[in-house]
């Protein structure tokens, strides 16, 4: 029977899963959903609308995601349930046959036809909404889901990378970038919100700007030629007046773009934190990736960022186990991660996805092997982290609040300093006293300044400063 106007869902509810990509496509898909009428709820049980907004990048995540639509299906057996997202997106066609649980499929390609699949679902129909993907999805954010005055901003959509174990291409589509005026008008636009902290997303910000390039496959030409799109995309951004924070994340080393640097040296507002994921430090490995360095050139770039910023913070990815990494080659990797010291680095394994240029090498790394590498890499970059740390004992840095945690005898807040990035560095711990004049400038979304006396595992420890 086909619901009535009166009987249409108006509560929903988002179960998010993936990257800081997915969490933009999760709050335009709130702000979309709240201006057509309907109101958000963080209690899936009162929701009438669940949407599992999934992730499809590898195969750990495409079961997480899987997992949450049955549950939630067994859960809310009345519940309107849409997959959403990554993996809908990548196998719209699939579980339009295979997926029952699902009253709808809507896919990531055009977030603005969500409406059209309601439409349907509220008439009784079971629609898959797989739509070509066209330019970069963005619009207000009525809510933002991460930590309070801080936002990410998505400059690009896509990539052209071709990396041979990636699926993102397959997902995401080509390369695609937003305008530098559309940008800046989203970055005015949260400040007036009172964001403090902008996080600039995409599969690769070197690539943003260069549309139609075929960055990946380029043997001569290890970085962009100047000025870069991203170098005057960051001009603009420095143009813009007041206190902030601008972090870069994600930029393939292969074309990295040099001359961003003078530029974060010229703006303390633009954090020298770069997310660099080399995946392997063994050149056979590198290029059988697809790739275009080399361990040699990797070390040499971060020589170079860190000659011409001197506190410059590296963060990097390793994939252990790729098809046929012998040990001596998975000891390059581990002698690579020692050479270039990053502060922060974290590792994943293998995964075999279809339709990948890796998927068709025969030779599996045995899973207890990607383990035992996994841990020797974890090991060592536990080693350099904390002598990293220890380095900033001593120091006062200036730490945006996340959360004022306070009961009889406990009083400290939690916040993070400029070179820890939201979710995947470690905190700062903020201790103080509650009967302070200062103490009141403890509340989340708040910036204040920490003198760092002491590390816990791979968090801070500092006490509220003047």
């Amino acid at each position: 029977m086909t619901e009535s106007a009166a009987e249409r869902p108006r509560r929903f509810y988002l179960d998010r899963h993936g990257c800081a990509k997915n969490q933009v496509d999760a709050e335009l898909i709130i702000s979309y959903l709240e201006k057509r009428g309907y109101t958000y709820t963080e209690d899936a049980e009162t929701a009438e609308l669940i949407i599992i907004n999934s992730c499809g990048f590898i195969e750990s995540a495409k079961k997480e995601s899987l997992d949450a639509l049955f549950s939630a299906r067994k859960a809310h057996p009345t519940a309107k349930i849409i997959l959403a997202g990554c993996l809908s997106e990548r196998y719209a066609d699939v579980f339009e046959k295979s997926l029952p649980e699902a009253d709808g499929i809507f896919g990531n390609g055009d977030l603005n036809a969500l409406g059209e699949l309601l439409d349907k679902i509220e008439k009784g129909k079971r629609p898959v909404i797989k739509r070509a993907q066209k330019g970069v999805c963005a619009g207000e954010r009525t809510k933002l889901l991460g930590y309070p005055s801080s936002a990410y901003i998505k400059i690009t959509e896509g990539c052209n990378n071709r990396c041979s174990f990636c699926a993102i291409p397959l997902i995401r589509g080509n390369l695609r970038s937003r305008s530098a005026g559309d940008i800046i008008d989203e970055i005015k636009t949260l400040q007036k919100r009172g964001i403090f902290e902008f996080n600039l997303i995409g599969q690769d910000l070197a690539a943003y700007g260069c549309d139609g390039a075929d960055e990946g496959n380029s043997e001569d030409s290890l970085y962009f030629q100047t000025p870069s799109p991203l170098s005057l995309l960051l001009q603009k951004i420095s143009a813009l007046e007041g206190d902030f924070w601008v972090r870069l994340l994600y930029i393939h080393p292969d074309h990295f773009p040099l001359d961003i640097l003078p530029l974060i040296e010229n703006d303390k507002r633009i954090i020298p934190y770069f997310d660099l994921p080399f995946q392997s430090g063994d050149n056979r490995i590198i290029r059988a990736m697809n790739r275009r360095g080399t361990a040699e050139r990797y070390t040499e770039l971060i020589r170079r960022i860190k000659t011409d910023l001197k506190d410059a913070v590296l963060r990097t990815t390793f994939l252990c186990g790729f098809p046929g990494e012998t040990d001596e080659e998975a000891e390059h990797t581990l002698a690579f991660l020692k050479e270039i010291k990053p502060l922060w680095s974290g590792c994943f394994s293998y995964s075999k996805e279809e339709d990948t240029p890796a998927a068709l090498i025969k030779k599996k790394v045995p899973a207890k092997t990607v383990e035992k590498r996994i841990q020797a890499l974890q090991n060592a970059q536990e080693k350099i982290t904390e002598a990293l740390l220890h380095g900033y004992i001593g120091q006062v840095f200036d730490v945006l609040v996340e959360e004022r945690i306070e009961d009889e005898e406990t009083f400290f807040g939690l916040g993070r300093c400029r070179f820890q990035a939201p979710e995947v560095d470690g905190v700062c711990v903020i201790r103080f006293d509650p009967d302070a004049e200062n103490a009141k400038t403890i509340f989340p979304g708040a910036v204040v300044k920490v003198r760092i006396d002491g590390i816990r595992g791979v968090d801070l420890v500092g006490v509220l400063s003047l």
